[in-house]
């Protein structure tokens, strides 16, 4: 796997996380704007902006974070059936 493979996969897993985290907490901002009231350090944002970027931005460090393992455990298994 060249460096541009890996590069390409571990973004295209970060961007994946970003939009699933992204669409996760816009989701859970929408059912629940209550409870991101009481974690929300400043009053004046709003609930849903806040649920989206807090899961946008965890979404893109786990799906990075995947895809490097993914790559972590590719170059493993490619290694050991070298003989």
């Amino acid at each position: 796997m060249t460096i541009k493979n890996t590069f390409i996969a571990v973004t295209i897993a970060a961007l994946a996380g970003l939009v699933m985290g992204g669409v996760f907490g816009f989701v859970a901002g929408k059912i629940t704007p209550d409870f991101f009231r009481h974690i929300i350090p400043l009053q004046r944002v709003e609930p849903v902006g806040f649920a989206t970027f807090v899961g946008a931005t965890v979404g893109v460090v786990l799906g990075g974070g995947l895809g490097c393992f993914g790559v972590l455990i590719q170059f493993t298994i490619a290694i050991r059936k070298k003989p």
